[in-house]
Order: structure tokens, then sequence, then C-alpha cells
């Protein structure tokens, strides 16, 4: 199994992703489910704009944040941090991201509210299973 299977194996395994944005010097996170895109390396996010994250990532698209699996045996402690761009999403792109979120979670299809793309620029993945300190990553190609 390459990096990138075994990074896509752990996103694809959690549903929660905390978010980071920023409005000047004033940090915000904010945990959201999400659904993952492999072919685009891209979480998918319903978010409404009334949202502090929302409001956040509409004037400032630069993003970071997690996935983490809590565990408190340090063997076997895995997780995530990311950093990129978020992207409301229109036309084409949004229905294939509702359609990727939807299947996810069915329930969703009751809250309207708009989509999101998270398309990570970065990813660094940390999992003690494969000894401990492994450390993977993931660069979005240029």
């Amino acid at each position: 199994m390459s990096d990138v299977d075994k990074i896509v194996s752990y996103i694809k395994a959690n549903n929660i992703l905390t978010l980071c944005t920023a409005s000047g010097v004033l940090p915000w996170a904010a945990s959201c489910f999400y659904a993952f895109d492999k072919e685009a390396m891209t979480f998918v996010c319903l978010t409404s704009l009334d949202t502090r994250h929302g409001a956040e990532m509409s004037a400032n698209a630069n993003v970071a944040g997690t996935i983490s699996s809590q565990q408190a045996n340090v063997a076997k402690i895995r997780g995530l941090q990311y950093s990129g761009t978020a992207v409301l999403l229109a036309g084409d792109r949004e229905q294939h991201g509702r359609d990727l979120y939807y299947k996810r979670f069915p329930f969703a299809r009751l809250h309207a509210a708009p989509i999101w793309a998270i398309l990570p620029d970065v990813i660094k993945y940390t999992d003690n299973s494969f000894g401990f300190g492994t450390k993977l990553s993931w660069q979005r190609p240029e």
C-alpha cells in the first residue's frame, strides 16, 4: 500500500474534521462532517454562510485543520493535519460535491446549506501503528 493509499484509507475511515479559519489575527475552529473525493484529493463539507467559519471562509479562503482519532495508547495514535483553500462550489462541481456528501450523509438533504470543497495543499499523516513517530506526507502537485 502506497503512502497516499494509507492517507486516503485513514481519511475515509473518519467523518469529522476540524476546520480552522481566521478573521484578521483571530483564529476559529469548527468541527464539520465531510465526504472525501479521492480523485480530486478534496474534502467536501456543508456549511452555511451564517456560521462564523462559513463567513470567514468567504472572506479568506486559507484554511487548515485536523482529523484525529481519540486514543490513549501512544502506540496507536493516528491523525493528520492539512492546510489549503476553501472553495464555495457552484454548477457541476456543486452537484458532484452534493452527490458525494449526500451518499455519505443522506440525512443532510434535510438541511439546505452551501457546499464547500476544502482543497488541501499539504497533508501530514502521523500513524504510530507503522512505528513510533511515522509520518507520511502528501502535497498537491503544482
